[in-house]
C-alpha cells in the first residue's frame, strides 16, 4: 500500500516553542513554556553562554525545577505551586513571571522577578489564609543545576554534575546558603557559580536529587515530605545537581504574609566557594520587589501533566511461579525476592521485580540492538529501554549520536516524563502513565514490562530483529480491554531543537515517516535516510498524529511529538523500521512489519547470533559462584558488542565513535578470546587506516565514515602504542603474519580525509615506531607523557609538565609491544629490524630501572625538567609534591609487559597487597588526591571532580581486571577466582556484604565507596580498607572492561589459549571447580577438551 500523507510537520526549533522570555540587560534571561513551567535559565555575553539549569523543560511536562507549598494544621497538604503539577494561572511581563491560585484555604501568588540590573533573581511568594486564624506552612524551592555550555550539559548531565561543587555557608540572617560552582572550565575559560538562599532564613537544604527521591518521608510523586519533615541538610555530591532550600515555617494569617528566595549568578568564580563569598549578598535583603500586577491566564496543560503514575501491584509467589517456574541465582533482601535469572537455551534472561527498582541507586536499563554484525556500521538499530516505563530512548540506526529518532532520557529519576517512547493507559480512572512495572524482564535482544493491576495485567514487550533494522512493541492485556495513548519525543538529530527534519503522517494507513534535515550533517551525509513507524494492528488504533493527541482540546501545537491513541483493546502492536542508505528499503521494511512479524521470528536469528558470539559456551555445576560466572558470560558479550558496534552506554549515552585505546583493548581481546578472528582483523585494519600520514599517531577518538572528519584534536601520549598492541595481540593469537603485508590507507591530518597513499601495515608500524622514537625524552628511551595516559584523572594542570613528564605505565606498555613486535618480525623474516627493536627494548629497560625505580619501588611518573637536576618522582614514597606513594597501573603493566624481574614482580605484588588491595578490588592509588573545592593546581579532574566515584573513587574495574591478569601470571587460581568475583555484578553482593544492590546483568565500570563528598572520603578513607562503608556500582556497559573480563575468564580461568595459531588449554580454576563440565559449539575447543581428558 502506497502512503497517503495527509499532513507534514516540520521539526520545531527553539524559537518555535512559543517561549516567554524575561531579561534585565545583564546577560541573564529566563524562559518559560506555554504550560507555565520553566524552560531554561541562561546567561550570555561576548565570551559565551551558560545554561544555569541542567535540563531544559518539556512542552508536555516541564523540567525538574519546582516550588512546593507545604501546609500544616488540621488539613495538611503538599502542593506544587510552580512546576509540572501546578494548577494555577500564569503570566509574564518584561522582567517577571507570575503564578497564582488557590489550594484549600490558602490563596497564593508567586513572582519570579529579575534583579533590576544584576545577574540575580528572586522567588517572591505571597500567601493569604482565606479563613480566620493562622495556618502554619513552609516552602521548598527545588532547582536543578548544570552551570555549563548547553552542548556540554546535553552530552552528559551526570558528568556535568560530577563537577558541580556544593558549599554550604551559614549567614547570620539567611541561615544556610548554598553555593554551587562548575569546576570544569566553560566558554571563556570560566567557572560559572551561583548562590541561593532564603531572605527570611532557610531551615534545611539538600544538594542532589538523590536526596529527594530516596527520602523516606517523600509523599507520593512529590519530591518532598509533608509539613513538619525536613530536608536532610547534608551535602551530597552525586550525579544530579539539584539544590533544594526549605524555608523556616511561618504562620499564614488572613491578612497575608510573604517569603522570598534569592539567587545570584556569577559568570566566573576562579576560586573555590568559601564563606567569604557571603559578602556578595550584602544589600540583597533591601532589594524591593515590583509592585505592578501581571495579567495572568490559564496555561496550556497536556494530558501528561495531569496523568498520575499507574500503580503496579507486586507479583505474588503464585504469579512468579506461573510466569517463571525455572529460576536461578535468586536475589533476596529482608526476605523479599528482588531479582533472578531464567534460562533461554544456552543463554539466559534477567528478571527484576519492582521492589528492587525502588532500592537501587541506578535505575535498571538495557540497550538492545538489531542484526548480527559485530562491528560498527550504518544499519544496526539500537535503543535504550528503562524499567521506569521508558520503552525506547535514544533510538538510532547507525550513528548513535547523530541519528536519534527518539530522545535520550536525561534524568535518572523519571522526573522529566516526556523523553523517549512512553505509554499512558486508561483503565477507568483517566489517563495514567505506565512507569515502574511489577516485573521487568531483559533478554539480550528484547525487554518486557509486566504491570499487574487489580482487574487486569498489562504487558509491554520491545523486541529488536536479529535480521532487520527494526524494533517492535507489543502491548497485550490479560483481562478487560483498555485504551492506550502511545507517544514519543522526536529528535531527528543529535540534540533537541538543533536540527529540522520532517514528519509525514499517513492517517488512513496509520503510519508515520521521519526524514532528517537535508541541510544538517545527518541529512547531508545520508540523503536517503528514513524511519517509519507502522502498526500491524491498525484496527486497534483510533488515531495517529502529533501533539494534538496529547492535549484535551486536541489543538496541535507543533511540538516534537508523535502519538497514537488506541480504542479499548487487548492487543496493540507497532514498530519502528528504517534505513540510512535506501529510502525504498525503509519503505519495504515498513510494509513487512505492517503485515505482522511474530516476536519469536524476530528473536530467533538474534538468539542464534548471540549463541555464536559466545560459542555456545556453558559450564555445568550448581554452586552459586560458578553459576554467577556462567550466567554473566552472555551479558558480557552483549556489553562488549554494544561497545564495539553501537558505542554508548546507559549513563554515558554519547559515543558513536571508536576510542583508539578502547578499540584496541576490549574489542580485540573479546573477539580473539572467542576466536572471532575475521572481525578482530577488521578492527586492526580499520584502526591502522586512521593513522595520520605525517605525524604517525592517532586521534584520541574518531568516528568512522561518513563522519570521519569528526574526531579529537589531540591524543594522550600512550595512544600511539595501542594499535601496535592490537596488532601483536592479533598475530600472536592467530599466527596471521600475512596481515603485515596487507595494505590500508592513511588519514590526512590537514584535511581529515583519507589520504591518497596506501601502504602495508608493516610500513604503518615503521611510521608508528619513528613517531615513538621522536617522543623520547632527550638522552633517554622513555616516551613523553604528552597529553595524558590511561588514568585521565591525573593529567597535570601545568602544561609545561606534559613535555617533560614520563608515565611509567606508558613506558611499560610500549616496552611490551616493542619486545613482542621484534619477535613477530623474526617470524616474518625481518631479522635486522627485529634486532634493532631488541636494542631499543634493552635501552628502555635500562632507563626504566635507572630513572623510574627508586628504593625498589616504581614511580607513577617521573619529571625530567631540564631546569632542575635529577628526576622528580611522583606517586612514589619519595613524592613530596602530591603526597601519593603508589601507582597500581605502573606496577601491573610492568609485570604484564615483562619489564620487571621475578624479584621485582614479587616485591611489587607485596606492595599491592599491603597498600592497594581492598575488599572490593585494587585501588589506583593508596588514597585519593587532595580536593579543595575544585581549582586545579596539580591535576586536572582529580582535583576538580566533586563526586567521589569512577576514577576519582580509585577502584576502576578495568584496572582491577588487569590486576587479575597478574594473578594469572603467578598461577594463583584461588586468588584469581576471588578477585574476579568482586567485579561480577551477580556475585559481588554475595562476595561482599557491604556491596550495594545493583543491576546484575550489566558490567559496572567502577566500585565507588559511598562517601557523600570528597571531604568525607579523605577523612574516613580507612573505612574502605576495613570494608566498613558501602560500595556502589558505577557507570554501566560502555567500556573495554567486558572484553577484558571475557578474555581473563576464557583464556586464563577456563584456559583456552592460542600462541601463533596453536591452541593449548591450561585452566586456572580453583580446586572446587577443577572438574566442571564445559559444553561448547566451538569444534576446536571440543577437540582441545577431548585431548585433555584423554591425557
Amino acid at each position: 500500500m502506497s502512503p497517503d500523507f495527509t499532513r507534514s510537520l516540520q521539526m520545531p526549533r527553539r524559537e518555535e516553542l512559543g517561549l516567554f522570555t524575561i531579561g534585565n540587560g545583564s546577560g541573564l534571561s529566563i524562559s518559560a513554556l506555554p504550560n507555565g513551567t520553566l524552560f531554561a535559565i541562561e546567561y550570555a555575553d561576548d565570551k559565551g553562554s551558560v545554561q544555569i539549569n541542567q535540563i531544559q523543560g518539556s512542552p508536555l511536562i516541564g523540567g525538574i525545577g519546582r516550588l512546593y507549598l507545604r501546609i500544616g494544621g488540621p488539613v495538611p497538604d503538599v502542593v506544587e505551586i510552580v512546576g509540572p503539577r501546578a494548577a494555577g494561572s500564569f503570566g509574564s511581563d518584561a522582567t517577571s513571571f507570575s503564578w497564582s491560585g488557590k489550594t484549600g484555604d490558602i490563596g497564593y501568588k508567586v513572582r519570579l522577578e529579575l534583579h533590576p540590573s544584576e545577574t540575580a533573581w528572586f522567588w517572591r511568594v505571597s500567601l493569604r489564609h482565606l479563613k480566620r486564624g493562622n495556618i502554619p506552612v513552609d516552602l521548598v524551592l527545588v532547582q536543578d543545576l548544570g552551570l555549563g555550555d548547553r552542548g556540554f550539559l546535553m552530552n552528559s548531565e551526570a558528568y556535568a554534575s560530577q563537577y558541580v561543587d556544593h558549599h554550604i555557608a551559614e549567614h547570620e540572617t539567611f541561615g544556610p546558603v548554598l553555593m554551587n560552582r562548575q569546576n570544569l572550565k566553560q566558554s571563556g575559560a570560566r567557572n560559572p557559580w551561583i548562590v541561593q538562599g532564603c531572605l527570611e532564613g532557610a531551615a534545611a537544604y539538600a544538594t542532589d536529587a538523590i536526596q529527594l527521591v530516596q527520602a523516606k518521608e517523600r509523599r507520593g510523586d512529590m519530591l518532598v515530605g509533608p509539613f513538619g519533615t525536613s530536608l536532610p541538610s547534608e551535602r551530597r555530591q552525586q550525579e544530579t545537581a539539584c539544590p533544594a532550600i526549605q524555608s523556616k515555617s511561618f504562620p499564614v494569617p488572613a491578612s497575608g504574609t510573604s517569603a522570598t528566595f534569592f539567587v545570584l549568578f556569577t559568570a566566573d568564580h576562579p576560586e573555590a566557594s568559601s564563606d567569604a563569598d557571603l559578602s556578595l549578598l550584602d544589600g540583597f535583603a533591601a532589594t524591593e520587589g515590583a509592585a505592578a500586577d501581571i495579567a495572568e491566564a490559564e496555561p496550556v496543560r497536556s494530558l501528561l501533566q495531569d496523568a498520575v503514575l499507574l500503580t503496579a501491584e507486586p507479583l505474588d509467589k503464585k504469579a512468579i511461579e506461573r510466569l517463571y517456574p525455572e529460576r536461578s541465582l535468586e536475589e533476596r533482601a529482608g526476605g523479599k525476592l528482588l531479582s533472578f535469572f531464567v534460562p533461554d537455551g544456552v543463554l539466559n534472561r534477567h528478571v527484576v521485580l519492582s521492589e528492587k527498582e525502588r532500592l537501587v541507586a541506578r535505575r535498571h536499563g538495557a540497550i538492545v540492538r538489531s542484526g548480527q554484525n559485530m562491528l560498527l556500521d550504518d544499519s544496526t538499530l539500537a535503543a535504550t529501554c528503562w524499567m521506569q516505563g521508558i520503552f525506547a530512548a535514544q533510538l538510532t540506526i547507525g550513528n548513535t549520536s547523530f541519528h536519534k529518532l527518539f530522545s535520550v532520557s536525561r534524568d535518572p529519576y523519571n522526573l522529566t516524563r516526556a523523553s523517549g517512547l512512553r505509554i499512558m493507559t486508561d483503565v477507568g480512572a483517566g489517563w495514567q502513565l505506565l512507569a515502574v512495572p511489577s516485573a521487568f524482564e531483559m533478554g539480550l535482544s528484547d525487554c518486557r514490562w509486566i504491570y499487574r493491576c487489580a482487574d487486569r495485567t498489562i504487558t509491554v514487550a520491545a523486541v529488536v530483529s536479529g535480521e532487520d533494522a527494526a524494533v517492535q512493541w507489543t502491548v497485550s492485556v490479560e483481562g478487560k480491554p483498555c485504551r492506550f495513548l502511545v507517544f514519543s519525543h522526536v529528535v531527528l538529530g543529535e540534540r533537541e531543537y538543533d536540527a529540522g527534519g520532517r514528519i509525514d503522517f499517513d492517517a488512513p494507513g496509520k503510519r508515520i515517516r521521519f526524514l532528517p534535515d537535508p541541510g544538517w550533517l545527518w541529512g547531508e551525509r545520508y540523503p536517503d535516510a528514513a524511519y517509519w513507524l507502522v502498526s500491524s494492528t491498525p484496527d486497534a488504533i483510533e488515531e495517529i498524529g502529533g501533539d494534538e493527541l496529547l492535549y484535551s482540546d486536541s489543538v496541535a501545537r507543533n511540538g516534537a511529538f508523535v502519538a497514537l491513541r488506541s480504542r479499548p483493546t487487548q492487543a496493540l502492536s507497532f514498530a519502528v523500521v528504517g534505513s540510512m542508505t535506501d529510502a525504498e528499503e525503509a519503505e519495504r521494511l515498513a510494509q513487512r512489519y505492517e503485515a505482522g512479524i511474530a516476536d519469536q521470528a524476530m528473536l530467533a536469528p538474534a538468539s542464534k547470533f548471540w549463541r555464536k558470539t559466545v560459542r555456545g559456551l556453558t559450564i555445568g555445576g550448581t554452586s552459586p559462584d560458578l553459576a554467577a560466572q556462567t550466567t554473566l558470560l552472555p551479558w558480557l558479550a552483549h556489553d562488549a558488542i554494544v561497545h564495539l558496534s553501537v558505542p554508548h552506554g546507559l549513563e554515558q549515552y554519547t559515543g558513536a565513535a571508536w576510542g583508539t585505546r578502547d578499540a584496541c583493548q576490549g574489542p580485540i581481546e573479546f573477539l580473539l578470546a572467542y576466536e572471532h578472528d575475521c572481525e578482530a582483523k577488521e578492527v586492526v585494519k580499520t584502526v591502522f587506516s586512521e593513522q595520520y600520514l605525517e605525524k604517525g599517531d592517532w586521534s584520541q577518538w574518531f568516528m568512522l565514515e561518513p563522519y570521519s572528519n569528526i574526531r579529537a584534536g589531540d591524543s594522550h601520549g600512550d595512544i600511539v602504542v595501542w594499535p601496535l598492541k592490537a596488532l601483536c595481540d592479533y598475530i600472536e593469537a592467530t599466527g596471521d603474519l600475512a596481515i603485515l603485508d596487507e595494505k590500508v590507507t592513511w588519514r590526512d591530518e590537514k584535511t581529515m580525509q583519507k589520504a591518497a597513499e596506501i601502504d602495508t601495515i608493516a610500513i604503518h608500524v615503521e611510521k608508528l615506531l619513528d613517531t615513538v622514537r621522536e617522543a623520547f625524552i632527550p638522552g633517554t628511551h622513555l616516551i613523553r607523557y604528552g597529553e595524558g595516559d590511561w588514568n585521565d584523572s591525573l593529567q597535570p594542570a601545568d602544561p609545561h609538565l606534559r613535555d617533560w613528564m614520563v608515565s611509567s605505565w606508558t613506558v611499560a606498555l610500549l616496552y611490551e609491544q616493542v619486545v613482542r613486535y621484534s619477535a613477530i618480525l623474526l617470524r616474518h623474516g625481518s631479522g635486522e629490524k627485529a634486532k634493532a627493536l631488541r636494542k631499543i627494548a634493552t635501552a628502555m629497560r635500562r632507563d626504566f630501572n635507572r630513572h623510574l625505580i627508586r628504593d625498589g619501588v616504581v614511580a607513577g611518573y617521573g619529571i625530567f625538567d631540564p631546569e632542575h637536576d635529577g628526576v622528580e618522582l611522583l606517586l612514589h614514597p619519595s613524592d613530596r609534591r602530591t603526597g601519593l606513594s603508589y601507582s597500581l597501573i605502573s606496577m601491573t603493566q610492568a609485570m604484564l609487559g615483562g619489564l620487571f624481574t621475578p624479584v621485582q614482580r614479587r616485591d611489587h605484588m607485596k606492595l599491592i597487597e599491603e597498600h592497594l588491595l581492598y575488599p572490593d578490588g585494587v585501588r589506583l592509588m593508596e588514597k585519593p588526591a587532595t580536593y579543595a573545592g575544585g581549582p586545579e593546581t596539580l591535576f586536572r579532574r582529580a582535583e576538580s571532580s566533586s563526586f567521589f566515584g569512577r576514577e576519582i573513587g580509585l577502584m576502576y574495574v578495568h584496572a582491577h581486571l588487569r590486576y587479575c591478569e597478574t594473578l594469572a601470571l603467578e598461577a594463583e587460581a584461588d586468588e584469581l577466582w576471588k578477585a574476579i568475583a568482586v567485579v561480577n555484578p551477580i556475585a559481588v553482593t554475595s562476595a561482599l556484604p557491604h556491596a550495594s544492590l545493583r543491576q546484575r546483568n550489566a558490567y559496572f565500570s567502577s566500585s565507588d565507596a559511598a562517601f557523600h563528598d570528597r571531604y568525607q572520603a579523605a577523612a574516613e578513607w580507612a573505612r574502605v580498607k576495613a570494608g566498613k562503608i558501602a560500595v556502589d556500582g558505577g557507570w554501566r556497559i560502555y567500556s573495554s572492561g567486558p572484553g577484558l573480563y571475557t578474555r581473563s575468564f576464557v583464556e586464563n580461568i577456563l584456559g583456552f589459549k592460542r600462541r601463533f595459531g596453536r591452541r593449548r588449554r591450561k585452566p586456572l580454576l580453583p580446586a572446587a571447580h577443577a572438574s566442571v563440565a564445559l559444553q561448547t559449539d566451538h569444534a576446536a575447543w571440543r577437540r582441545l577438551m577431548k585431548s585433555r581428558t584423554e591425557d
